[in-house]
């Protein structure tokens, strides 16, 4: 399905390059044709490399390799390569790195067993080429780029069709903190990599349909794509399966399944498929209530690691519930390890609890602090605790003007309270 979406999208544009290449006197305004998306051959594809590459060295006033050094032109492909290799200071000077990347990828290939994917790499390369070849691009440095990686990476996923390789291939461009982010080229090696079963290719693949990333958004998709690799084992996708159940998200809602799949992914060391399993304990949904169930899987969810556990499990010492006795140093130490991991309803908490003297031992200072941690996350709460803190001068001396600063952040966020307070106190 993926495929021929791809297949119709390079047609169309092929069809944009061609319109693009009739105002230009070059090569490709002859040769554009040359691409046939089911019938392309790779030779034709190392051709269009070579214009380009050759292209861009004459833009930069270099002669043509082969005249240098006849006795390395023994093919297109090996012409190219040459080329990449022989001027790569100037090239990297020349090229994005993304697609400078592709077309080392692309001129390593020695068989084509996927077309569809790879014209869609050259077809960037062209886009590259004709619209944008003029203007500056950032140079990169070599250590950037791993050569051997990478292309090994393309050759087996395209050469062997190997769906380890594709898979990998799909995380090398969905690294969201990367400097390359490409979701739709992610999308696209998932697919392939998940149309051979591989099951963390479903996983990911799902969560992109689920999220909408590169793709339109699709929970029935996301749904098939989440059953498939949770019935091969893959504990993260079972924890999402749960979740469309638990949810009626793309299926109708079934708490029977969710608890299964939930199980399921809870016993593979899913913390956060522990997490809902107490929630559903706690509140009976589907089957009895059961405090001691519940907090055992808030507790086994919190010591995973789980930032919302060990945020509800700090609550529950500091209330005394599901049969735990109040306990505000132990709510303090679960607080504390959400807090580590930017809980913002955490760093709140401990502002109250450290400002209140819960503890038994008061400090105002620790409750600003925690306070000031919740009001730069844009907790309003926490900017009108502030307010009060400054206004009342307890524990510390008091100061007007900061009360005035928290109290009119707290009123811009919508706090009608501190709207009130701030102008009583505009008003002394």
């Amino acid at each position: 399905m993926y495929g021929q979406f791809l297949a119709k999208q390079n047609k169309e544009r092929i069809v944009s390059l061609q319109k693009l290449t009739q105002t230009q006197d070059t090569w490709f305004a002859q040769n554009i044709n040359l691409i046939k998306v089911e019938q392309v051959q790779l030779a034709t594809l190392h051709k269009i490399l070579y214009q380009v590459v050759q292209g861009l060295l004459k833009k930069n006033q270099q002669r043509h390799l082969q005249i240098i050094h006849p006795e390395q032109a023994k093919s297109v492909q090996e012409n190219v390569l040459t080329l990449l290799a022989e001027y790569d200071d100037l090239l990297r000077d020349a090229i994005p790195l993304p697609i400078y990347i592709f077309i080392w990828q692309v001129s390593s290939l020695e068989k084509l067993s996927n077309c569809i994917e790879v014209v869609d790499d050259v077809l960037d390369i062209l886009e590259w080429y004709f619209i944008h070849q003029n203007e500056q691009v950032e140079a990169f440095d070599e250590e950037d780029l791993d050569h051997e990686e990478i292309i090994d990476l393309y050759k087996d996923a395209i050469e062997e069709q190997d769906a380890d390789a594709q898979f990998q291939l799909g995380e090398y461009y969905s690294a969201i903190d990367g400097e390359f982010f490409q979701p739709e080229k992610s999308v696209k090696w998932f697919e392939l990599a998940a149309s051979q079963g591989n099951a963390d290719a479903q996983y990911a693949l799902g969560n992109f349909y689920f999220e909408g990333l590169g793709v339109q958004e699709d929970y029935n998709r996301a749904f098939i794509l989440y059953e498939s690799a949770a019935e091969q084992g893959h504990p993260d996708a079972a924890n999402n399966l749960a979740d469309m159940y638990f949810n009626g998200e793309g299926v109708p809602e079934n708490l029977v399944l969710a608890k299964k799949w939930f199980d399921f992914a809870a016993q593979q060391g899913v913390a956060e498929a522990m997490f809902t399993l107490g929630i559903i304990y706690e509140q009976g949904l589907g089957n009895d209530k059961d405090e001691e169930q519940a907090f055992s899987y808030y507790r086994k969810s919190a010591e995973a690691g789980y930032v919302e556990a060990q945020y509800r499990i700090g609550g529950i010492y500091l209330e005394g519930r599901l049969g735990q006795p109040k306990d505000v140093n132990r709510g303090l130490y679960w607080y504390e390890r959400a807090a580590e991991q930017y809980h913002v309803d955490a760093f709140y908490d401990l502002g109250f609890i450290w400002s209140q003297g819960l503890t038994g031992i008061r400090n105002i200072e620790k409750g600003i602090h925690w306070f000031k941690q919740a009001a730069l996350q844009g907790d309003s709460e926490a900017k009108l605790q502030l307010g009060h803190i400054y206004n009342k001068g307890e524990g510390i001396a008091r100061n007007i003007k900061e009360a005035i600063k928290w109290y009119g952040l707290a009123a811009d966020a919508g706090s009608e309270e501190a709207a009130i307070l701030l102008q009583e106190l505009k008003g002394i």
